[in-house]
């Protein structure tokens, strides 16, 4: 028997359900078509599984979510995505400004809100403090994240003449 002989048989003893038979061959019960059936399910992949399916998730859903407090590991948890996607949804969805306003102790990227800088010229004894790391980072020609790196762990730097302190 060849898969076009089995396809043709079970069709000609099912001619109302058309392929539909072919997604569930337990269905088919007829003594005479097991060998058929056999077959088929032979040339089948061998580790053959359903796909799961993630919840649809809409603007709603993610927003009811959001107003519970959840955070986007939850979300991700609850709807079965990444936790990348989830930030992709709420960002197209408009929903980030809400995400923040319940979660205000998460910063967004890019932002070290409260962390305050002190920089203290040795020669001179000028200081500066900024209210922001990426200020002072900014104010004197640094890369974004070094001084955060410099003074890690309430460690002192010292640059130039001027000595960089956390002002916690």
């Amino acid at each position: 028997m060849n898969i076009t002989e089995a396809v043709n048989a079970i069709l000609k003893r099912y001619p109302d359900y058309g392929y539909d038979i072919f997604l569930d061959l337990n269905e088919i019960k007829d003594d005479d078509l097991q060998e058929a059936v056999r077959f088929i399910a032979g040339m089948r992949r061998r580790c053959h599984t359903e796909p799961k399916r993630s919840q649809k998730n809409n603007r709603e859903t993610l927003k009811d979510m959001i107003k519970k407090r959840y955070s986007y590991k939850d979300i991700a948890k609850a709807t079965g995505l990444t936790e990348s996607t989830v930030g992709r949804k709420v960002s197209d969805y408009g929903l980030k400004r809400l995400y923040h306003q319940m979660h205000p102790y998460v910063c967004p990227p890019g932002i070290r809100p409260g962390v305050r800088m002190i920089c203290l010229n040795i020669e001179t004894g000028e200081q500066k403090i900024f209210s922001s790391m990426n200020k002072a980072e900014k104010a004197f020609w640094f890369r974004e994240g070094y001084l955060r790196d410099k003074t890690k762990g309430g460690k002192c730097y010292i640059e130039n003449g001027w000595e960089f302190r956390r002002g916690d």
